[in-house]
């Protein structure tokens, strides 16, 4: 029976912890989903099983977390469903593997074993360090940390400003080994109140979160109050054209221009300064293709043309496709247009590319891998930089992320160290239709906003676009598949957070503590006599 149930264990940590995130987002399941697996590994005498049931709960809960890859590579990359979902399940197993070394090395050193404090700070330090690992190793995929579940719980989200995602991730872990703490000693001791080894690491457990949930509390109301005595503010459109990714694939570049000149256009009526469109909203080679760049230019004049008639002209900052030469190559990049008075203010190239949608990683030996990717394939990085915004005589500056950078919190924590004011992610969720995806991507801009303490707005060509305050409130949002002018006034911060500073230490300590970890078992087996 205890095998049985053993066995039971990672299917049934693996289900709740994909229904604590979007679109599910049944986030309470985050604080417990964990302790079945905890709870099965504890009995455990073997290594080999906890091999076998940590690939389990990682191949089940990845692949159930990233269905969504399988509907875009059918649709979008025109493969056989039965090739999208092997394609799954080998990026399933590869991200599985850290679960696999990360619990047989607490299981090694007896983590699992009569639960305390101790080994509930090291678990959840290596948790972390884990995840680091995932998000930095062979280009990194940092999706589905388990600190984006904390995005609907705002006293510990507030923590973020410390320590980010990783640290977010920390609390989880810990809250799912107190709980395993509890009733480990509820199971297996008899009267535990009146153990005093309970008593004490019971003590630690609570002072710990008792200190994080009033540090989140006095940071929630400080910021309430600091939002509230802040009168300067600047209005802002957000625009989101719901144009299908069957039509921006067939380039059906007229089509993205009317429909964005229009609500461009309706949106001048609330006087804003900015006016951002998504990602890609205008898909050619901006300026090296003459006639569609002929037509926005012509479209950018209509909308200045109306604007005068407001006497006021905000800045628009839109996603293009940039091409320039170097040494006689063309290179394509995925870019942000700064545009305000018939001037191009600035640009950015996003820095962070989409693997097999906008790059072939190792193209050189992995050319075979171009049939089955779903984007351009030609994309070249940029590199990481602000954008200077004019307003009202001055400038600002404004951190901009292009859709698949808003998961890494490392992009966002180099670039505000110039102190920008603003975080602007520009997406097109339109390849993942219905799917959990886009709900998933946009839980990521709450955190990005509570650790640089900074107005984030997402503006995506289909997806989610909204407004999220420094709080990680969301303050507007739209609905999926829908066109819409999403308005709205946001304030300007500069302040550096202690994320900027030392956000990814805790990340980096898990990880050393990790190889530290390996090391020690390694030189602990090579001094193990032989018989």
């Amino acid at each position: 029976m205890r095998n049985l149930v053993n066995l039971a264990a990672p299917f049934f940590s693996a289900l709740l912890l994909t229904l604590s995130f979007p679109k599910f987002n049944l986030w309470i399941m985050g604080f417990f989903s964990l302790v079945p697996l905890l709870f099965g590994f504890s009995s455990i005498k073997e290594s080999k099983n906890i091999v076998v049931f940590s690939f389990i709960f990682g191949v089940l809960h990845f692949s159930t977390l990233l269905y969504w890859l399988v509907y875009t590579l059918t649709k979008y990359g025109n493969l056989f469903i039965l090739f999208s979902l092997l394609l799954l399940l080998l990026l399933s197993f590869y991200l599985s593997l850290y679960y696999v070394i990360l619990f047989y090395i607490n299981f090694k050193l007896k983590i699992f074993e009569i639960p305390n404090f101790i080994k509930a700070t090291f678990f959840s330090l290596t948790f972390v360090g884990i995840e680091y690992l995932r998000g930095t190793l062979l280009t990194g995929f940092t999706w589905g940390q388990l600190g984006y579940i904390l995005s609907n719980f705002s006293p510990f989200l507030q923590s973020a400003e410390i320590w980010g995602i990783w640290g977010l991730s920390f609390i989880l872990v810990l809250a799912n080994y107190y709980l395993f703490f509890l009733l480990y000693y509820l199971f297996f001791f008899h009267k535990p109140w009146v153990n005093l080894n309970f008593l004490i690491n019971n003590f630690c457990f609570l002072a710990l979160f008792t200190a994080l949930l009033s540090y989140g509390v006095y940071k929630e109301n400080f910021w309430k109050n600091l939002l509230a005595k802040e009168k300067r503010a600047i209005k802002v459109s957000l625009l989101q054209g719901n144009i299908p990714q069957e039509m921006k694939e067939k380039s059906e570049i007229e089509y993205s221009l009317k429909v964005y000149k229009n609500l461009a256009l309706s949106s001048l009526k609330e006087r804003p300064d900015i006016i951002f469109f998504p990602e890609t909203a205008f898909p050619f080679f901006f300026l090296y293709e003459k006639d569609p760049t002929l037509k926005l230019l012509s479209s950018l004049d209509n909308i200045e043309a109306e604007a005068k008639k407001f006497n006021h002209f905000p800045v628009l900052i839109f996603g293009t496709f940039r091409l320039e030469y170097k040494k006689g190559r063309p290179m394509v990049y995925n870019s942000l247009i700064v545009w305000h008075r018939k001037k191009l203010i600035d640009f950015y190239d996003k820095e962070k590319l989409v693997p097999f949608g906008e790059y072939i990683p190792l193209e050189n030996y992995l050319s075979f891998l171009k049939k089955i990717t779903v984007g351009l394939g030609i994309v070249k990085p940029g590199f990481s930089k602000n954008i200077s915004v004019p307003l009202q005589e001055k400038a600002f500056k404004i951190v901009p992320l292009i859709c698949f950078e808003s998961a890494f919190s490392e992009i966002l924590k180099k670039r505000l160290k110039e102190s920008p004011q603003l975080i602007f992610i520009a997406t097109n969720d339109a390849w993942f239709d219905r799917t959990s995806a886009p709900y998933q991507h946009f839980q990521m801009a709450r955190v990005r906003a509570v650790e640089a303490r900074r107005y984030t707005l997402q503006v995506a060509n289909t997806g989610i676009t909204g407004i999220i305050d420094p709080l990680g409130k969301i303050i507007k949002a739209t609905q999926l598949e829908k066109r819409e002018v999403v308005f709205g006034e946001v304030k300007l911060f500069s302040q550096k957070t202690l994320f900027v500073k030392y956000g990814n230490i805790l990340g980096i300590a898990g990880s050393i503590t990790l190889l530290f970890s390996i090391l020690i078992l390694l030189l602990a087996k090579s001094l193990t006599p032989r018989d």
